[in-house]
C-alpha cells in the first residue's frame, strides 16, 4: 500500500475543534473535504495522545548505523562497478544482515543510482597526454577555417538497441508499436561527409569496404568541391581522424600532391570531433522517416543532411573552444560537460 497524504496540523486541529463543538464525523468530513475514515483517525489519535502534532522520532528507522553507511558509500564510490549482491555480502561481513532493497535505499538516499556505464574509447597515458597537448596548442585556433570530416554507419531499421513506445496493455502488437526486423538484418549504409562553420559539405555513400584507395577516390570527388561550395578560401585546413586508411602513405602523398593542409589529430578522440553531434541528429531525422530499403536510406540521409539548419553548423564550431576547455579541466581524461552543452545547442536550434 502506498504512503497516504499527511494533512497539515491546521487541518487536523480544525477537525478536533469541530468534533469538540458537537459535530459528527460525517459532517466534519463534508466540511473539510476529508474522508470519514480520515476524520475518525485524527480524532482517535487526539484522544490517545492529547495532541495533533506528530511525535518526534516517528517514521521508518534506519537499520544500519551511520558509520556503516559511510563505509558502504566509500566502498561503492571507490568501486562503482560493485553489484548490490556483492555490496550486501560485504555489509554482512561487517556484521549487519540487510536485504538488497535496504542496500538500494541507502544508496539512493546518498544520490547514488544504478546506470548503464557509458562506452568511451580506452585512453592510455599517451592518448591523454596528446589530447591535452592538442587542447593547449589549438585553444585559440581559428576554427572557421577547418573542414571537419568523418564516416559513420546507419542501420536501415535504426540502431540495434531496444525502443520505447507509449501504448496501452492491449496494443502490444499494433503495427505502429512494433520495431520491424528482417532475417539476417536489414543492412546498413556507410557514409562519408564533411562540414564547416558555414554549413554542410558533400555527403556520399561508401559502397563496399573502404580502403585507402577508395578513400582517396572519395576525397578526389568531394573534398575540394566541398571547400569551394562552402567558400573556404585558400587557407583552409582539413580534419580527419587517425584511421589506417587516412594515415596510409599513399593517402598522405595524395594530400601532399594536392597541397591539402591537415590538422594534427589526437588518437582515440571522436568526442573532439563536432561531426559526431551531426551524425546523431542525422540518424534521428532519418529514423523518423522510416526508410524501407537501402536506396531509400541513402536518399533520405542526403535529404536530411541538407535540411539541417546552417545555424547548427555555425554553433557547433563557434562553441568548439568549450570542448578544449573541458579537456583541460578534465586533466587529460574524458569529459561530459561540453559535449552535452553542444547537444543542447543542437537540440535548441533544430
Amino acid at each position: 500500500m502506498g504512503k497516504t497524504k499527511e494533512h497539515t496540523i491546521q487541518v487536523r486541529q480544525m477537525c478536533v475543534d469541530l468534533h469538540k463543538s458537537g459535530n459528527g464525523y460525517k459532517k466534519i468530513a463534508t466540511r473539510l473535504h476529508l474522508s470519514i475514515s480520515t476524520v475518525r483517525g485524527i480524532i482517535k489519535k487526539f484522544k490517545t495522545t492529547g495532541t495533533v502534532v506528530n511525535k518526534p522520532g516517528r517514521g521508518r528507522k534506519f537499520i544500519l548505523p551511520p558509520r556503516t553507511v559511510r563505509r558502504m558509500i566509500r566502498e561503492i564510490k571507490s568501486s562503482p562497478k560493485l553489484t548490490v549482491t556483492e555490496l550486501q555480502q560485504m555489509v554482512a561481513s561487517w556484521g549487519h544482515k540487510v536485504s538488497k532493497t535496504t542496500i538500494r535505499r541507502y544508496l539512493h538516499a546518498n544520490k547514488l543510482f544504478g546506470r548503464h556505464a557509458q562506452k568511451k574509447p580506452f585512453l592510455t597515458h599517451n592518448h591523454k597526454r596528446k589530447r591535452l597537448e592538442f587542447a593547449k596548442r589549438y585553444y585559440d585556433f581559428n576554427w572557421d577555417c577547418v573542414l571537419w570530416s568523418d564516416e559513420t554507419k546507419i542501420e536501415l531499421f535504426g540502431n540495434k538497441c531496444s525502443k520505447w513506445v507509449w501504448r496501452n496493455t492491449r496494443a502490444e502488437y499494433a503495427e505502429k508499436h512494433l520495431m520491424p526486423t528482417v532475417k539476417y538484418g536489414g543492412g546498413s549504409v556507410m557514409l562519408w561527409a564533411c562540414f564547416s562553420s558555414k554549413g554542410p559539405g558533400n555527403l556520399v555513400r561508401v559502397h563496399g569496404i573502404m580502403n585507402a584507395l577508395k578513400y582517396q577516390d572519395i576525397l578526389k570527388q568531394n573534398l575540394v568541391a566541398s571547400a569551394r561550395k562552402l567558400k573556404m578560401g585558400r587557407h583552409w585546413v582539413f580534419q580527419q581522424d587517425n584511421d589506417p586508411k587516412h594515415v596510409a602513405k599513399s593517402t598522405q602523398k595524395w594530400f601532399t600532391a594536392h597541397r591539402i593542409k591537415l590538422l594534427p589529430w589526437p588518437s582515440q578522440s571522436p568526442d573532439l570531433n563536432p561531426i559526431e553531434n551531426l551524425w546523431g541528429e542525422l540518424k534521428r531525422r532519418v529514423q523518423r522517416r522510416g526508410p524501407r530499403s537501402l536506396d531509400d536510406l541513402e536518399r533520405m540521409c542526403k535529404e536530411e543532411w541538407s535540411k539541417i539548419p546552417l545555424s547548427v553548423f555555425s554553433h557547433l564550431v563557434k562553441h568548439y573552444r568549450r570542448r578544449l576547455g573541458a579537456v583541460l579541466l578534465a586533466k587529460r581524461g574524458l569529459y561530459k560537460v561540453l559535449t552535452s552543452g553542444v547537444l543542447i545547442i543542437v537540440a535548441h536550434m533544430i
